[in-house]
């Protein structure tokens, strides 16, 4: 494994993103977001990715000048076209128009279609959180996912996630994917050459495997607790698709498998003003009430801690920050030199 201090690994991606043709502040706004949700501790959505962003725009599925725009509008919701930009760029786009609005009607949902992966689903729900208010956001994805009773690729694994303020900068919240687990997830052991539970896959067949080589060719995800996150799912799908004229179930290619095809995945992110329903030191005060009475829930033997939806993510955050250090994978520590080779940019490796 190798190290690299957090603020050059954001000064790298930047640097290495405006060299393939990105603007400085869109170039910033993807860093900001990878690298977030690399301090996090969720090393399969943060800058893992961007060696296949970038070859994604090199190939012609992404383009990296895109600007997001309106297409229509009313007080508290819109619909966004991402015009095949970056995921982060259209997605941060329209969470931050969700906000506007929200702190203007109290709640506001804006959907966005003609977008591709935008990493981590928890990211944006965060930048509600850091606004003060409730935030939502999902996306769909291409099929990966079998559906209960069914064999093979249905549906996407689309990511859900929700945030809320806790007052001292932190929030409480929750960002997953409707599958047992990540594709990505899957695709990091599979690159170990690891075997994976068996509740994460299904083979062609539909029985459970544990084999992570088979995925994505001969395998697919299985729902999270069967049929409540197949429905979970399909409530995505309807948001973020359905409702955004984006890519529908089986219209969506795979993103990084077929680079020279836009991935099409639709986004919705909700925004909800808490200021406008209770005062602020009211809902502060409750929500530490939430947090004490699950704090002080009855321990099972040998734990000694009870977490928030959360609160390991925002531990792993100080820490990384506090040190200024985050440990790549040899996977990520390989992408980063392939990305340096391509761009001319420096990796600024800590020494061991």
């Amino acid at each position: 494994m190798k190290a690299i201090a957090v603020d050059q690994l954001h000064l790298f991606a930047v640097q290495a993103l405006e060299k393939i043709g990105m603007c400085a502040q869109d170039a910033r706004t993807v860093a900001d977001a990878l690298v977030t949700t690399d301090t996090f501790g969720v090393l399969s959505h943060g800058t893992k990715n961007l060696l296949g962003y970038i070859q994604k725009m090199q190939a012609g599925g992404l383009d990296a000048k895109a600007v997001p725009t309106v297409e229509k509008e009313g007080p508290a919701w819109a619909l966004v076209n991402g015009n095949k930009a970056v995921g982060m760029v259209s997605a941060s786009f329209a969470m931050q128009k969700a906000i506007e609005k929200a702190k203007v009607c109290g709640i506001a949902y804006v959907g966005v279609k003609n977008s591709c992966h935008f990493g981590a689903a928890g990211y944006y729900a965060n930048m509600a959180a850091q606004e003060g208010m409730i935030g939502l956001a999902m996306s769909n994805t291409d099929p990966i996912m079998a559906v209960p009773g069914g064999c093979g690729v249905s549906i996407g694994s689309n990511p859900f996630s929700y945030a809320a303020p806790t007052g001292d900068g932190r929030s409480v919240f929750l960002d997953i994917a409707l599958s047992n687990v990540a594709a990505l997830k899957v695709i990091m052991a599979k690159e170990k050459g690891a075997q994976v539970p068996e509740s994460w896959l299904v083979d062609e067949k539909g029985q459970p495997t544990s084999d992570s080589s088979t995925f994505p060719e001969h395998s697919c995800l299985s729902p999270m607790a069967m049929h409540k996150g197949y429905g979970l799912a399909v409530m995505v799908e309807l948001l973020a698709s359905v409702v955004t004229g984006a890519g529908l179930l089986g219209e969506v290619p795979s993103w990084n498998l077929k680079m020279e095809q836009p991935n099409g995945v639709g986004h919705a992110f909700i925004a909800i003003d808490i200021a406008q329903m209770l005062p602020a030191d009211l809902f502060a005060s409750r929500m530490k009430r939430l947090a004490d009475e699950l704090h002080g829930a009855p321990k099972a033997d040998k734990v000694e801690r009870i977490y928030l939806p959360g609160e390991m993510e925002w531990d792993k955050r100080d820490k990384a920050l506090a040190t200024n250090r985050l440990e790549l994978t040899d996977v990520m520590a390989a992408n980063m030199d392939k990305l340096s080779q391509m761009t001319g940019v420096a990796v600024p490796w800590l020494e061991a």
